[in-house]
């Protein structure tokens, strides 16, 4: 049976375990940050953007998993290195990323700069749709 004391519990709990994450503790601030990140650690690189958006422009050793089907391809994430999310403006890797550590991926950081601020600092690209996972 559930009291009323209960809601207030889980409220406080989750306000408590999100207060108390580091400033900046999931995220990638800019692209010179990706870019030493990509060289050292060789991380899964993860755009969530549609695959449209994919085949326009994605950065480069990307692979593609759209927002909405997340969930049904959490068997294609590593567990055991680095993962960065990226969309187009940092909304939808926000999402993921707060979707996938729910899910018990400690290992999941967003670029919220963004693929924007990858193509506005003129970095390499790759076109075509040459890594997309898209289920369901």
């Amino acid at each position: 049976m559930q009291t009323l004391s209960e809601p207030r519990n889980l409220e406080s709990g989750v306000d408590s375990f999100l207060t108390s994450i580091p400033a900046g503790y999931y995220t990638i601030a800019s692209v010179e940050e990706l870019k030493s990140l990509l060289k050292k650690s060789q991380p899964m690189l993860v755009d969530v953007r549609e695959p449209s958006e994919y085949q326009s422009g994605h950065i480069p050793n990307a692979i593609n998993i759209p927002l909405r089907t997340l969930s049904h391809n959490l068997n294609q994430i590593y567990r055991d290195r680095p993962v960065v999310l990226y969309c187009s403006s940092g909304y939808r890797s926000a999402m993921g990323v707060m979707t996938l550590h729910l899910l018990g991926y400690e290992n999941v950081q967003g670029f919220p700069p963004s693929f924007a601020a990858w193509k506005n600092a003129k970095e390499a690209m790759t076109y075509g749709r040459s890594k997309t996972i898209a289920s369901r």
